[in-house]
């Protein structure tokens, strides 16, 4: 599943097996088995049972609160059972838990939009992202290439996580052969809050790119980097904000690559023939069921119409996510740039 229509549901779906069925109720090894066997009732529409076992395992598991409580109000949403939606949601204020403020995007909540008490809870939880947001701070890690010598200089690699998302969870799947053997790579980690521990870039652009410029500043404080060879380069949130410093000429980069984009509010006529003047070169990345596909070739229309040196790579079959082979069409692009 890699659509994401909420945040949770790939934690309902993921690893569901028909052979969980002779499980019982407590009688998992682990967190992973019992959710396995949850996905198993979800997907089978046995919602009564579902609700049963998270009720049943929130304590049991209670460094799992955050993600048992969303999926169990997502169940009562399917059983009707508004009231104790939100009573559950509550319960996890009152344990000092807040919710990914994406998640309530999705459908599963639509029933629950009118009711005062999910009103209510709503603001309790953007009170307590707030007061979570004040002690937050961006993070920056910086990973040089093999046989690397501090005594020359190198082109810099700046990688940009996802929405919802950390260095953690994205530097894995954002490397590759030339990053590897001839960039200083810098992963940046945004400050703004959008879960308990995940992070944003678009919640508040204007402070991305100010963060943006300073994590610049202090690599190139830090390092000797060719600063006519600097790419930036995200997924998702992070590819809106690497085209955005890239068209806002905020850091001196060769140009940008975005995975799966949605389109930055400086994608404008005036900034991209800017962009053009100055050589900035692109490389936009998505894939067949990507929900902003149609977004995507619009912005390579007007990239096209303004003579702009870009690449557009669509990969076949998947959604929302990383492609299988992501380390090489980053090395494709890097290679275009």
């Amino acid at each position: 599943m890699r659509l994401f229509k909420t945040l949770f549901i790939l934690v309902i779906l993921t690893g569901t097996s028909n052979g969980q069925e002779n499980i019982k109720r407590n009688e998992f090894s682990d967190y992973f088995e019992m959710r396995k066997y949850f996905g198993t009732l979800y997907q089978q529409k046995k919602y009564d049972d579902a609700a049963v076992l998270l009720e049943n395992h929130l304590k049991i598991f209670p460094e799992r609160l955050e993600v048992n409580l969303m999926n169990l109000s997502i169940v009562y949403s399917h059983l009707n059972k508004y009231e104790e939606g939100i009573k559950i949601l509550n319960y996890g204020h009152e344990k000092g838990i807040w919710y990914n403020i994406y998640s309530f995007r999705g459908d599963f909540f639509k029933p629950y939009k009118d009711l005062d008490g999910f009103k209510k809870m709503l603001e309790k939880n953007e009170e307590m992202r707030q007061e979570a947001q004040v002690k937050a701070k961006p993070e920056l890690l910086v990973v040089t290439p093999e046989n690397y010598n501090p005594e020359k200089k190198y082109p810099l690699f700046i990688a940009l996580h996802g929405g919802s998302s950390t260095i953690t969870n994205f530097k894995p799947r954002w490397t590759s052969g030339l990053m590897k053997k001839e960039f200083v790579t810098a992963y940046v980690q945004s400050s703004l809050l959008v879960g308990m521990d995940v992070y944003a870039w678009t919640v508040d652009i204007e402070v991305s790119k100010r963060e943006l410029v300073d994590a610049y500043k202090k690599v190139a404080g830090d390092y000797k980097i060719d600063e006519d060879e600097i790419i930036i380069g995200g997924f998702s949130a992070g590819g809106v904000a690497a085209m955005e410093i890239a068209l806002c000429d905020l850091i001196p980069v060769s140009g940008y690559i975005a995975l799966c984009p949605a389109k930055p509010a400086s994608f404008t006529e005036e900034k991209i023939a800017d962009s053009v003047s100055r050589g900035l070169r692109g490389s936009i990345i998505t894939n067949e069921m990507d929900p902003r596909l149609s977004v995507q070739k619009e912005m390579v229309e007007w990239l096209k119409k303004a003579g702009s040196q870009y690449q557009f790579i669509v990969t076949p079959n998947i959604g929302h996510w990383f492609p299988k082979d992501m380390d090489e069409k980053i090395d494709a692009s890097i290679r275009h740039i």
